[in-house]
Parts: C-alpha cells; structure tokens; sequence
C-alpha cells in the first residue's frame, strides 16, 4: 500500500501507520535540471553517519572531495545541501535517533524486486528516473520467496510505477514490504543520482558483512 503525504512534517506520522510506502510528491525546482546536467560525472558512492544536528555541515564534508569547486560555486549547490539536510533531519524524527546512515550515489545495482531487510528507509532520486514498485497485487510473492526471476515475479505489468525525481519515499522494510527494485535506465553510471538513508548502525552492519572472509 503507498500513501500520500502533504508535507515533510507529516512524514513522522509514518511509522505510526500500516502503509509499505510514504510519499511525499515535490515539483523538481527550476535550476536543478541545470544544475545536474554541470555535474559531469555523478560521485558512485559517498557514505557516512551524519548526526541531526549537524546535518548539513556532515554532508558538506561527506561532499567536499568528491565533488568539484565550479559544481559547489553554483547557487543550487546551497540549495540542494539545504534539502538533503532537512530531509535527514525529518528522518531522524521519524526513527528518533540522533543519527543515521547517509549514502548519495549513482551506484544502483538492485536488478531484482526485493524488500529492504531494513525497518525504515528513505530515498529521493535527484536526478534520473525513481525506483520502480511493484504492488501486492501485481505481483507473485510466492515467486519472489522461491527466488525466481522478475519475469515469473510479475504478474501485471500495468500496475508498476516508479518514483518520480525529488519526491520523497519511505519504505516499510522487513518480508511484508513492497516489492521494488533499479529501474533498468539507472543501471548504468552517472544516468541517475540518489540519495539513501538508513538507521545510523546500517554502514557499520554493511563494514562487518564486506569484512568477512
């Protein structure tokens, strides 16, 4: 189930409620197709734990080295480290934690619908096409515990949709969360830019899997 919300405060009231999905549509701001379209090449993977009340200085450090002096001279630059700083302060809210994972790349590799093994998570696609949903109704579950492909996982091709650039999207994780996945036109590098937040353990939890063995 995906439901709508009016304003970025009323996101908190998301984990209170029985929906898969939260969003928050937004008209994507004039100069930010401008402002992308500068950005050469897209950073692949940039992460870090940020705290709530540091959101903005975190990120702009997070930034710094992987992205140009000409891009951060741009005025949007600002504008666009302003949202990125509200968005994860609202998360925070919404998890009541200090902090969280912060991750911004163009590094998308989820070919197959899945559900985050996560309890929240947050994404808004900057630039490029959104993540693509598949609803309960459209889609064989069964086929997707059994680990078939996405051919055998969808039963409605009508019925997916995809987030759509600069709104805001929650997701419910665990095995009762909406199947999604990579658009197959954000496959490739520097065709689409997002952001990803987690709860602040996530980046260490994935630190420990990547060091084994």
């Amino acid at each position: 189930m995906v439901s709508l919300y009016n304003n970025i405060e009323s996101l908190k009231n998301f984990k209170n409620a029985n929906e898969q999905v939260g969003i928050l549509e937004r008209k994507t701001p004039i100069m930010a197709n401008y402002f992308f379209k500068k950005i050469k090449k897209y950073p692949h993977s940039i992460s870090g734990v940020i705290s709530k009340n540091t959101c903005k200085k975190d990120i702009y450090m997070l930034l710094n080295n992987q992205i140009s002096d000409e891009i951060k001279s741009e005025p949007f630059y600002v504008n666009w480290l302003d949202d990125m700083s509200e968005i994860s302060q609202a998360f925070c809210n919404i998890l009541g934690e200090k902090s969280i994972s912060f991750w911004l790349g163009s590094q998308r590799g989820c070919k197959r619908y899945h559900v985050d093994m996560v309890p929240y998570r947050l994404l808004v696609t900057y630039t490029g096409q959104g993540t693509e949903l598949l609803p309960n109704k459209a889609a064989n579950r069964k086929a997707f515990v059994r680990g078939k492909s996405n051919k055998e996982i969808i039963k409605d091709k009508s019925a997916i949709s995809y987030i759509n650039e600069w709104d805001i999207a929650i997701f419910r994780g665990g095995s009762n969360g909406i199947l999604h996945r990579t658009p197959d036109s954000a496959l490739n590098y520097d065709s689409s830019l997002l952001m990803r937040l987690d709860n602040h353990a996530f980046i260490e939890e994935i630190k420990k899997i990547n060091n084994i063995g």
